[in-house]
């Protein structure tokens, strides 16, 4: 399971995970955006689905059940990194939007921000390959690869 992104004037990316945010990434105070598990359920077929959280609500053994995917509680952004690093980071799409997201967006092979409900890290905006008005459209990006060639052309 993966896809690769060919990028005119770049290095073709192969990635097989993908590494999400829970909090302000994939819900809004600790609440699934709808639209997102749908999102999510057809990813899985093309990724390895993982979700990283400080789990600041609470919620995230209930949004890992509803996601069906594994999630991993996390203290800060180099814990995150550490946990992208077993995966194989460059082999890793990540999305976020918070400060302890910044590091994550620098070490993966795609780093994607978006400007959630919660609002979003300047410095993890200027960290990311690709910044997302929502998490629908970044999830969405990720079912074509052609519109993120587009979008990360040299």
């Amino acid at each position: 399971m993966s896809i690769t992104i060919d990028v005119p004037g770049g290095s073709a990316l192969v990635l097989d995970h993908l590494v999400l945010d829970v909090n302000g990434t994939i819900t809004n105070r600790g609440v699934l955006i709808p639209g997102v598990a749908a999102r999510i359920a057809r990813l899985r077929e093309t990724f390895d689905v993982h979700l990283l959280t400080a789990d600041t609500y609470g919620t995230a053994d209930e949004i890992s059940a509803a996601l069906d995917v594994p999630a991993e509680r996390v203290t800060d952004g180099v814990a995150k990194v550490a946990a992208l690093q077993r995966l194989g980071g460059d082999s890793c799409v990540a999305i976020g939007n918070g400060a302890n997201d910044e590091l994550m967006l620098r070490t993966v092979g795609l780093g994607i921000a978006v400007l959630g409900p919660e609002g979003a890290s300047p410095r993890t905006l200027a960290a990311a390959d690709l910044v997302c008005g929502s998490i629908l459209t970044a999830l969405d990006l990720l079912t074509e690869p052609r519109a993120l060639t587009s979008t990360l052309r040299h």
